[in-house]
């Protein structure tokens, strides 16, 4: 049986993708945003010489990094539907819990390769550990580690595709409410494969920009 292609359905539909990549967007920004957080949270804790926060750190990763986004997500549906919470923010925090434990150990690497006399040199002037983290860790940590961050959005969109099982009604399910509208499964998933190539491409492309400008400038900032 020969296949007819028709591309004008992605027209047709067009407001119904844009509306599903404006809520990926949306999703993966707030998810972002709670992943950073709990990853720096945990990252925190898991470079502490407090063995109790170590562990709780350590816990977190483990659990939340080897058991699969989409059971993550799952679970927090199940949850949290009878507290009659949004799926919307259910998919938000299985994202933000699993995403979380990978940026924790970004965290945590970015803290462990700033030299100890920093901290040392911070603590002796007179701040305190807090104040040394805040002012004097996190900065030059976060610097090193922002590639990496970079990386993790990057995913982090593609992974938000898995929030169409709960009908959070982003990309993806826009294309499964296509399909069973029209039956041109092909045409649909082709359009919004397109849509998170072009998206996550300028993203890429925009951040790699910033790290070279950021590179170039910096040999003039030493030498002044």
């Amino acid at each position: 049986m020969q296949y007819s292609f028709d591309w004008y359905v992605l027209w047709r539909y067009r407001e119904s993708l844009w509306d599903g990549l404006v809520l990926t967007v949306e999703l993966s920004l707030v998810a972002l945003a709670a992943a950073i957080i709990l990853g720096i949270i945990f990252g925190t804790m898991s470079s502490s010489k407090n063995r109790v926060f170590r562990a709780l750190a350590a816990s977190y990763v483990e659990v939340c990094r080897n058991i699969a986004l989409l059971v993550h997500i799952l679970f927090w549906y199940v949850c949290l539907a009878s507290l009659r919470i949004p799926n919307f923010w259910c998919g938000v925090i299985g994202l933000a819990m699993h995403s979380g434990a990978y940026i924790a150990e970004i965290v945590r690497s970015g803290i462990q390769s700033v030299p100890l006399g920093q901290n040392e040199a911070a603590l002796s002037s007179g701040l305190t550990r807090t104040q040394s983290m805040i002012f004097v860790i996190y900065p030059q940590s976060l610097r090193m580690v922002l590639p990496s961050l970079a990386g993790m959005f990057s995913q982090l969109i593609k992974d938000s595709s898995l929030a169409s099982v709960i009908a959070v009604a982003e990309l993806t399910f826009q294309a499964g409410k296509i399909e069973g509208e029209t039956f041109r499964s092909f045409e649909a998933y082709c359009g919004i494969s397109i849509l998170y190539l072009i998206f996550i491409t300028m993203i890429t492309q925009s951040l790699q920009l910033v790290f070279y400008n950021r590179k170039q400038h910096k040999p003039e900032a030493f030498a002044k």
